[in-house]
């Protein structure tokens, strides 16, 4: 047997149950969502839902592989699994293929990889194995190995035009810094500094016109409602007129009528409001902060400090997914091209969200040792 059974005693059925119900409300959305366009399907509407089991079931091996490993194995390649990241993500300014403005993916073929997903796994495992060893984070000069850790990474996303990948990483870096016992009043200074001084010198002098115009737009979404504001709009008004029932599965007339953008991908959410209402979101969101809530109760039960470390990252790193593309889609952050874990059509995606699951059951399985 690939994972030895007496491991099997301390697994998180809760977790996985969470996950499966995730993966299959997401299929069904997806169907719902591209079944009508056959620009997207070229006449099949069954294709993106094909492609979505099909990056479910590698992702569903590729987790029995993860489990089958002691993730101590992790801290211990910590090294080369970032600079596969970094070699990955620099990969793309070789391989990679233009999509919407951003140099994010590669394609071989029918497939298309996006590395900065897979990345934000490998920049969580070298952090949580750095920070692992350390006993004194009370000092500025602390922080520095762990920006470096994070920033790099960083760089070379924004360099891709990415801006909202790039940025996931922020808060996930705050969020393992803290866990790791950094000083609170250290943390809470940087990120004022970071909202108040980096933040607008950033705005005027680093972004692109096209990235300030997003921030804009987000306090002002009829400053350009034909451009920029166009995609906030139709998702706000898709939300608002599915009530508390909605409209009915299938039937999301912004998503049939191509009135909203992106209706398969960033905006998913959006159609899970107008279709099933705000029962139907809320029982959306409720699956997914259900794996969230149980992320972080692994990280508190984990058998070491990296387990710890690296629960924590990977469970941030979903719940800001979750954060920042529900709420662009309520216009209650900025627009980014983020994707809402199991429900947006992408392999990338979705296998490197099984992924992270199946480390943080890995490191739940093995928060005992095996009693013979």
């Amino acid at each position: 047997m690939l994972i030895d059974r007496r491991l099997l005693r301390n697994f998180d059925y809760a977790l996985l149950g969470a996950a499966v119900i995730a993966v299959l409300f997401g299929c069904a959305m997806i169907y719902s969502a591209t079944r009508w366009n056959t620009r997207l399907t070229a006449g099949n509407p069954f294709l993106y839902v094909k492609k979505q089991l099909l990056a479910a079931a590698l992702g569903a091996v590729g987790s029995l592989v993860i489990l089958a490993v002691d993730y101590h194995y992790l801290e211990r390649f910590a090294k080369w699994i970032y600079v596969i990241s970094l070699v990955m993500l620099a990969s793309v300014f070789v391989l990679g293929t233009p999509t919407k403005g951003a140099m994010s993916w590669i394609r071989i073929g029918a497939l298309a990889i996006q590395p900065s997903e897979y990345v934000k796994i490998g920049v969580v495992v070298a952090l949580a194995a750095y920070l692992s060893k350390q006993d004194d984070l009370s000092h500025l000069r602390s922080f520095i190995m762990p920006a470096l850790i994070v920033g790099v990474p960083m760089g070379l996303v924004v360099a891709q035009n990415d801006l909202g990948s790039a940025l996931v990483l922020a808060p996930v870096f705050f969020a393992m810094m803290y866990a790791a016992g950094a000083d609170t009043k250290l943390l809470l200074t940087i990120v004022g500094a970071i909202i108040l001084v980096i933040a607008p010198v950033s705005y005027f002098f680093l972004f692109q016109p096209h990235q300030q115009m997003r921030i804009k737009v987000f306090f002002n979404p009829g400053l350009d409602p034909r451009g920029f504001g166009y995609n906030v709009m139709q998702s706000v008004i898709a939300i608002g007129s599915g009530g508390l029932l909605g409209k009915g599965y299938g039937q999301s007339t912004q998503a049939r009528l191509n009135f909203l953008p992106e209706h398969h991908t960033d905006f998913i959410f959006s159609v899970v409001a107008e279709e099933l209402g705000f029962f139907g979101a809320t029982a959306a969101l409720a699956v997914l902060f259900m794996i969230v809530h149980r992320g972080y109760s692994i990280a508190q039960e984990a058998r070491d400090r990296f387990g710890a470390l690296l629960v924590v990252g990977l469970t941030s790193v979903m719940l800001v997914h979750i954060f920042v593309n529900a709420g662009m889609t309520m216009n209650v952050s900025p627009c980014t091209g983020i994707p809402l874990p199991f429900f947006s059509a992408g392999g990338s995606s979705l296998m490197s969200v099984m992924i992270s699951i199946a480390i943080m059951q890995n490191v739940y399985m093995r928060r005992k040792k095996i009693v013979f």
